[in-house]
């Protein structure tokens, strides 16, 4: 099965839209940063889509090195960050309330594809060493 994967260097431009909007996203939801009118609404619209554009560039961007074993652990990881997002969201739901639910799904617009990328770079960090381990030296 053909995968459709964005070129290597789609990864490159994710991070450098996803680093500057993730900080100002944060600096918005912690009300550090505080902006009226148009300005605000520009601003915040471009933390939100800057986040989720750049998660996508950095989670759909190939490997350097992409074979088989990484499209295996690309679905694992897929499979694996919809549980925890499901259970995220689902442990979060019961848990808070009112005002904090709202900051919680605000955060929640972005979250899957960044635990994606979290669980992906962990999964081949450890398949990574584990193959490290088998080479004959």
């Amino acid at each position: 099965m053909k995968t459709i994967l964005l070129p290597h260097y789609m990864r490159i431009i994710g991070w450098i839209l996803f680093v500057p909007c993730l900080v100002v996203g944060v600096l918005i939801l912690v009300e550090a940063l505080s902006l009226n009118g148009v300005v605000g609404v520009v601003v915040n619209d471009t933390a939100i889509i800057g986040i989720a554009i750049g998660a996508l560039f950095i989670c759909c961007s190939r490997e350097r090195q992409e074979d088989e074993m990484v499209q295996a652990v690309r679905l694992q990881a897929l499979m694996m960050s919809l549980y925890v997002y499901v259970g995220l969201l689902i442990v979060c739901t019961l848990a808070f309330n009112d005002l904090n639910y709202l900051y919680f799904m605000i955060a929640n617009l972005c979250l899957f594809p960044v635990v994606f990328l979290l669980v992906f770079k962990i999964m081949i960090a450890h398949y990574r060493k584990v193959f490290d381990d088998e080479k004959p030296n």
